[in-house]
C-alpha cells in the first residue's frame, strides 16, 4: 500500500499533466490495496493467494465537457498518458449538463477503521485459525466450504481547486456453509472486522455447524403469512434495498418509495416503527468509516430514520446546489437499531406463540421499487416455533415482502442488539407477520 506522500505525489503529477493538456478542471483519485485470502471445500483448504494493486483514475473538464481514463501504472509517463487521453476524451465528449466545479480545500477527521495487521495477514495465524474450523466440521460430520479474506486499502484524491485526502480502511472476513453428510441440512455463517484479530473464526465455525445440524430432515410447510424472527444476517440481506431508497433527487423527482405527491417526498413523516433508528456515523467505535463521502463532503452522523420518522434524505452534490441545499455529510454506513433495551434472541422466541425463525436469505431481488417489495428464498436454515420453543426445521420458502410494510408501525414487535455485518450495523427483529409464497426445494 502507498503512503499519503506518494500517493498524494503521484495525484499531483497527473493534475499537473492535465492542467499542461488544457484541462480547465479536474480531480484524480487513487487506490492502492493489499488483499489476500483462502478458500476451502471439502473440509481442506484448496487454494490460497495474495494480490497488490494500484488503480489510478484522472477526470477532467474542458469547456464542460468530461473526460476520464483509468490506468495501473504510476512511473511519470504512464500518468503524462492518463491525463492526456483524459483530455482527449474530454474534447470529443458531449458537455456535462450536470458538471460542478470539483471541491476546494476541506478538513477531515481521522480514519480510525485501519489494522496494519489486515493488510498484512500472519499467514501461519490464519492458517491456525482455519485449521480449528475445520476440525470443528469434521467432528460433527458435516462438510464445510467457505472464504477467509482480509484487505488493506488506501484511497487518496486530489483536484485542481486544492482538495487533498487521503485515508486507509481494512477487513477481514471469514463464511462458513457447512452440509450434513445426507445433504438435508445446512447452515451459514458469517464475521467482519477491521482487525483480523477480533474476528472469531471459532465461533462463526460453530454456528454455521450447529445451525447444519439443527435444519437436518425438514418438514414441509404450506406457504402464506407468518410471524417471523429475522436473525441479524436476514436483515442485512435485505437492508441494502432500504437504505438504497434514502436518495434525496429519485425521492423528489418520483422514482423512489420515498416520493409523495407535486414533487414531494415523505420526508418528517412517521413511516416506520419507532422503535427504530436509522443513521450513520463514521466514528462509530464498531463500524468505523471512511471520513468523506464518496463524493469527498467530510462525513459526520447523520440521522436517517428516528423513533420511525424519516429525518434526512441523502443530497448529492449537484442535487444540493439545485434545489439550494448543502449535500449531506453522508450517509457512509448504516446503523439500525432498537430506540429502547433491544430485547435478546431466547426473549423472542420464548414469546413467539406460532411463527418461523429465519437464518437468512439469497437471491435476493427488487419486485417494485416504488413499494421495496423484494423477492427471494430462505436459506440455511428454517424452523418452525410454537409455544416459545424451536420445534422443528421446516423447508425452504420463497417470499414476496415489502421493506416499507415489513418496518412498519404495526409490524415490528422486537428488536435486538446492532451487530455488525459491513457496511451494516443490523440487529435481530421480530414481526408480525411475513410473507411466503411459495415452496422451494432448495437445501
Amino acid at each position: 500500500m502507498l503512503t499519503r506522500d506518494d500517493a498524494l505525489k503521484i495525484c499531483e503529477v497527473v493534475l499537473a499533466h492535465a492542467k499542461a493538456a488544457g484541462a480547465d478542471d479536474a480531480q484524480v483519485s487513487l487506490n492502492s490495496s493489499v488483499e489476500s485470502h483462502a478458500r476451502f471445500a471439502d473440509n481442506r483448504i484448496t487454494t490460497s493467494g495474495r494480490a497488490e494493486d494500484l488503480d489510478v483514475t484522472a477526470t477532467v473538464w474542458v469547456n464542460r465537457r468530461r473526460g476520464s481514463s483509468t490506468g495501473n501504472l504510476s512511473g511519470v509517463a504512464a500518468l503524462q498518458q492518463l491525463a492526456g487521453d483524459a483530455t482527449q476524451i474530454a474534447r470529443v465528449s458531449p458537455v456535462q449538463r450536470e458538471y460542478i466545479q470539483t471541491l476546494g480545500p476541506l478538513e477531515y477527521s481521522a480514519d480510525r477503521g485501519f489494522a496494519a495487521a489486515s493488510a498484512d495477514v500472519d499467514v501461519t495465524a490464519r492458517a491456525k485459525a482455519l485449521d480449528g474450523v475445520l476440525a470443528t466440521c469434521r467432528a460433527a460430520k458435516v462438510t464445510a466450504a467457505g472464504f477467509h479474506s482480509a484487505r488493506g486499502l488506501a484511497t487518496a484524491a486530489a483536484t485542481a481547486n486544492g482538495n487533498r485526502r487521503f485515508f486507509q480502511n481494512s477487513r477481514a472476513e471469514l463464511s462458513v456453509t457447512a452440509r450434513t453428510a445426507d445433504g438435508t441440512g445446512s447452515g451459514y455463517f458469517s464475521g467482519d472486522h477491521f482487525d483480523v484479530a477480533r474476528l472469531d473464526a471459532q465461533h462463526i465455525a460453530e454456528q454455521a455447524v450447529g445451525k447444519a445440524v439443527r435444519s437436518r430432515r425438514p418438514l414441509p410447510i404450506e406457504p402464506g403469512n407468518y410471524p417471523v424472527i429475522l436473525e441479524p444476517q436476514a436483515v442485512s440481506d435485505l437492508i441494502g434495498f432500504f437504505t438504497g431508497a434514502f436518495d434525496a433527487r429519485t425521492a423528489e423527482e418520483g422514482r423512489s418509495a420515498f416520493s409523495a405527491k407535486d414533487g414531494k417526498t415523505h420526508r418528517g413523516e412517521a413511516m416506520f416503527s419507532e422503535r427504530l433508528n436509522l443513521y450513520s456515523d463514521p466514528m462509530h467505535p464498531e463500524l468505523p468509516a471512511t471520513p468523506a463521502t464518496d463524493e469527498g463532503i467530510p462525513a459526520s452522523r447523520l440521522s436517517l430514520v428516528e423513533n420511525g420518522v424519516i429525518k434526512n434524505l441523502r443530497y448529492s452534490r449537484y442535487w444540493a446546489q439545485e434545489k439550494q441545499q448543502a449535500p449531506t455529510p453522508g450517509p457512509v454506513n448504516y446503523i439500525l437499531e432498537s430506540t429502547g433495551a433491544p430485547a435478546s434472541m431466547d426473549a423472542m422466541i420464548t414469546s413467539m406463540k406460532r411463527g418461523l425463525m429465519i437464518s437468512r436469505f439469497w437471491y435476493v431481488r427488487v419486485v417494485d421499487p416504488r413499494t421495496l417489495v423484494l423477492t427471494g428464498l430462505t436459506r440455511d436454515g428454517l424452523w418452525w416455533v410454537e409455544n416459545g420453543q424451536i420445534k422443528n426445521p421446516v423447508r425452504n420458502l420463497r417470499f414476496n415482502q415489502s421493506v416499507l410494510a415489513m418496518l412498519a408501525p404495526w409490524n415490528v414487535e422486537a428488536i435486538g442488539p446492532a451487530q455488525r455485518l459491513a457496511p451494516y450495523m443490523v440487529p435481530a427483529l421480530k414481526l408480525s407477520s411475513f410473507t411466503f409464497t411459495s415452496t422451494s426445494d432448495a437445501i
